[in-house]
């Protein structure tokens, strides 16, 4: 299924573009956008932001001239940042970010470290919709911008003496709880990361060409019994939310002040 074809679909029972811009304010969103499940706005902070709030999830954001919208979707899962990437298809977005936290499969992968998905393997059932006649998509891989990805990398490792950077495999599950029931399995597809909604992601900005990559925090490891549930302490969790605050804002501002915009002409070149 194309793109349009959705556009299609929601035509013929009554709804236009400018309906779904107008309805989600997202004829204001920039071209650049960072899309987070559950931080909010204020981990800009420490960059001393100008902040224009749009509506309660969208923030337009300005650091010394570099423009960005932020989407706090305030919810978790495959089917949210769904809706979202798809109703973004009629705005100007044309590159994203996404940030949030990830589990680890991988004893190496610790714990306040950053990791970039190389590709997402989908666990949910939300990217089957994306399909003409809902055919599952479990377990095919849904891949980054290659592009942007390379930039966010470089960009990344000059951060390396604070924090530890891994480009990985990554699963996009359905449920916290479950998973433990299918972690083996899970490792067994090459997966050394885990989250929710990062399959979803790519595979919908494709259909939508907006560019996509995404950058986790690991804030858990279930193979070293530091799950959600249990066994992390408080000096992980402290320099977790120190790293969220001060290092990533820096990385966002750093990718974001790369890519221009030439206009009017609407030439799209990320700087080398």
């Amino acid at each position: 299924m194309t793109y349009n074809e959705l556009l299609d679909s929601q035509k013929k029972y009554g709804t236009k573009e400018n309906d779904i811009l107008s309805k989600r304010d997202y004829d204001k969103v920039c071209e650049k956008v960072v899309l987070a499940p559950w931080w909010k706005v204020t981990i800009f902070d420490s960059l001393n932001p100008k902040v224009e709030k749009i509506n309660d999830i969208l923030y337009n954001i300005d650091i010394d001239g570099t423009k960005f919208s932020f989407l706090e979707l305030k919810a978790i899962g495959a089917p949210v940042t769904l809706d979202e990437i798809l109703n973004l298809g009629v705005s100007k977005c044309k590159y994203i970010l996404f940030v949030g936290s990830a589990g680890s499969l991988n004893p190496d992968v610790k714990i306040v470290d950053f990791a970039i998905p190389k590709y997402s393997i989908t666990g949910d059932g939300a990217s089957r919709y994306l399909n003409k006649n809902l055919e599952d998509e479990f377990g095919k891989k849904q891949y980054t911008d290659q592009d942007l990805t390379e930039k966010l990398i470089k960009i990344t490792n000059k951060y390396k003496d604070k924090v530890i950077i891994h480009n990985v495999p990554n699963f996009s599950v359905d449920t916290i709880f479950a998973q433990f029931g299918h972690i083996d399995y899970i490792k067994s597809l090459g997966a050394e990361t885990i989250e929710m909604e990062t399959a979803a992601l790519f595979k919908s900005s494709k259909m939508c060409n907006i560019k996509a990559t995404a950058l986790f925090i690991i804030s858990d490891n279930t193979i070293v019994n530091k799950s959600l549930y249990s066994g992390r302490n408080n000096e992980e969790n402290e320099y977790r939310h120190y790293v969220r605050n001060n290092i990533l804002p820096q990385i966002i501002f750093d990718l974001f002040k790369k890519i221009w915009v030439w206009c009017p002409n609407l030439l799209y070149v990320i700087m080398k």
